[in-house]
């Protein structure tokens, strides 16, 4: 594969892990060990793909439901890992930010 090719497709793969409501963190790590390169090129990467989600959602007007949506859905899965961790500091956090982002105002 070219080094072109390369890069294209580890940017891909890093948007597309932050797309799934992946932590920046988590993608940085996971991008040094399925790529095979080191944690600073891997920063670079996902800095590029953050960007590129960030440009994606001024340009194309996004959807604030469809975003929301999406959201909800991954403070979902963070209270869900925060449950069967029994990490409470997770599950308050979580609940906190799906309390704002609904509006529930409890």
């Amino acid at each position: 594969m070219t080094s072109q090719a390369a890069s294209a497709e580890r940017l891909q793969w890093a948007v597309d892990r932050l797309m799934e409501c992946r932590s920046t963190t988590r993608t940085v790590a996971d991008l040094a060990v399925w790529a095979g390169i080191s944690r600073r090129q891997s920063q670079r990467i996902v800095g590029k793909a953050h960007q590129r989600l960030v440009e994606d959602l001024e340009a194309a007007g996004v959807d604030r439901r469809q975003l929301r949506a999406q959201l909800v859905h991954g403070l979902m899965e963070g209270v869900a890992m925060a449950l069967k961790q029994q990490h409470v500091g997770g599950l308050v956090g979580a609940a906190r930010e799906l309390r704002e982002l609904l509006d529930l105002g409890l």
